[in-house]
């Protein structure tokens, strides 16, 4: 990993670890990988179909979802979905958070489970 990808990492940690107001979060049940690859969409009747994968289900942020949301649909969709959502303009810093990671977290991922492919694929970004 290169010394200023390792700096930002540490940065963007801190600087999330440290703010006050994450630290008394309200946790909700979050899908835990809500993305596009997860969400089935019915073309024909311009509407979702289902959701799958509960598997990292369970009680945590809810901007962790929406950062799939944003790394899926970009930020124009995201924008639309916390308009809807309650106090969903104040999760946006932490949504930002939480996408920065998901590299890293692929990267690990990969370490994790002997996946080379996936740890090549996340840690790129940081090379």
């Amino acid at each position: 990993m290169r010394v200023d990808a390792q700096e930002k990492v540490v940065e963007n940690f801190n600087g999330f670890l440290n703010n006050t107001y994450n630290q008394n979060l309200e946790q909700t049940f979050i899908h835990g990988d809500f993305g596009a690859s997860n969400i089935l969409w019915a073309p024909k009747e311009n509407r979702i179909a289902g959701i799958i994968d509960f598997g990292g289900s369970g009680l945590g942020d809810p901007a962790y979802d929406f950062a799939g949301i944003l790394s899926s649909y970009g930020e124009e969709f995201f924008e639309i979905c916390t308009n809807l959502y309650p106090n969903g303009r104040q999760i946006s810093e932490r949504v930002h958070f939480y996408r920065s990671t998901f590299a890293l977290q692929e990267a690990l991922h990969g370490l994790d489970h002997n996946d080379q492919e996936a740890f090549e694929n996340g840690i790129k970004e940081f090379r």
